[in-house]
């Protein structure tokens, strides 16, 4: 029997006032390595109603709150078991990168620096707190123009036309992409103009990435770039930070990649060509991220990616793309999400989206 189905199985034998804080923790960690995370939401809660001390229960509930996407819920808990047990790392690992994907970089670092003093050795934390000093270094070094939705960090003043142009771009298509899938995120966004050098070194990404978006817009992009490619990585990425600000975590790769290509400026005459001619990878393949393709595979999953979420816009317009993205934000299983969207079934689609 799974162990989920066993915690559960002795919980209910004993009268609900009968069983302790501790029982619920268990049963919350077995619905989470169950990947159950609703259900182990309500046991946590139960957890802390009958301990609102309990560090492990609210942890656990810090986890299962991120995990459904529930950031600054998730915040309030691990925050909360670090101030009952500070030398928790496993709380403040979470923390510290769930406050740097919000681009909150000091308060990333601050609570790293913290957990240093409890777990000097532990190699995750003193690897990303030297990445995340060197970011700051450069960082701090940066101007900022500051737009109506959007703060954009600038290498001084060589770049500031740049900077202006940028944000005027992510102004107009704030409300052309948002506009297109009712969707505008409400707090202002960061976007960081790097050198090629600098977004390499700070983003670690694959050397095929025109851009990235990890909680911030960065763009390789400081000094001079073609305005066209500007307005399309610009949009790309601006394309994520919206579906991110729906749906935080859970959304297939394809999907993501797909709107973002449609939204640069909604031609994908090129992708169609290249879909129309190459060994196409699975569409169940292209659900995780693409950085560890090589630039031809990464090319191919783009292209594909586009015409995928092209046809589904096909079948039921941004209305579809919307509903399939906040019933994922709800928790719903993709699969189910998209029947429900797009009224055709996932493996359906998964056979036909190349027609």
């Amino acid at each position: 029997m799974l162990p989920l189905a066993i915690a559960l199985l002795s919980l209910l034998a004993l009268p609900p006032q009968s069983r302790t804080a501790t029982q619920w923790t268990a049963a919350g960690w077995d619905a989470l390595g169950s990947g159950k995370a609703d259900r182990a939401a309500e046991a946590f809660e139960e957890a802390l109603r009958i301990d609102s001390r309990n560090p492990i229960a609210m942890l656990g509930a810090g986890v299962s709150a991120q995990l459904r996407g529930r950031s600054p819920e998730a915040r309030e808990y691990l925050a909360g078991a670090l101030r009952l047990q500070p030398s928790l790392t496993a709380a403040s690992l979470l923390l510290g990168e769930l406050l740097y994907r919000e681009a909150d970089l000091q308060g990333a670092i601050q609570t790293y620096e913290q957990a240093l003093v409890y777990a000097a050795e532990q190699p995750q934390l003193k690897k990303r707190l030297d990445a995340w000093h060197r970011e700051a270094a450069v960082h701090d070094r940066f101007s900022r123009k500051l737009a109506n939705h959007f703060t954009i960090l600038f290498d001084g003043p060589p770049d500031q036309p740049l900077a202006a142009r940028v944000a005027e771009l992510l102004e107009a298509d704030y409300w052309r992409i948002g506009g297109a899938l009712s969707a505008y995120p409400a707090d202002v966004i960061q976007v960081v103009l790097y050198t090629r050098e600098q977004f390499r070194d700070i983003t670690a990404s694959p050397a095929w990435a025109g851009g990235a978006f990890d909680g911030r817009i960065r763009i390789p992009a400081a000094g001079k770039i073609p305005d066209r490619q500007l307005q399309r990585v610009l949009a790309h990425e601006l394309t994520h930070a919206i579906v991110h600000n729906v749906v935080p975590r859970g959304t297939p790769q394809w999907l993501n990649e797909g709107l973002a290509v449609l939204f640069e400026d909604g031609d994908i005459s090129q992708e169609r060509a290249l879909v129309a001619r190459g060994k196409l990878i699975p569409l169940d393949q292209l659900e995780k991220p693409f950085d560890d393709l090589s630039r031809d595979d990464a090319t191919l999953a783009y292209a594909e990616s586009a015409v995928a979420a092209r046809k589904l816009m096909d079948l039921g317009g941004p209305t579809a793309v919307f509903n399939l993205l906040t019933d994922l934000a709800n928790g719903l299983p993709f699969a189910s999400a998209f029947e429900r969207a797009a009224l055709m079934s996932y493996a359906e689609f998964t056979s036909r989206w190349f027609e």
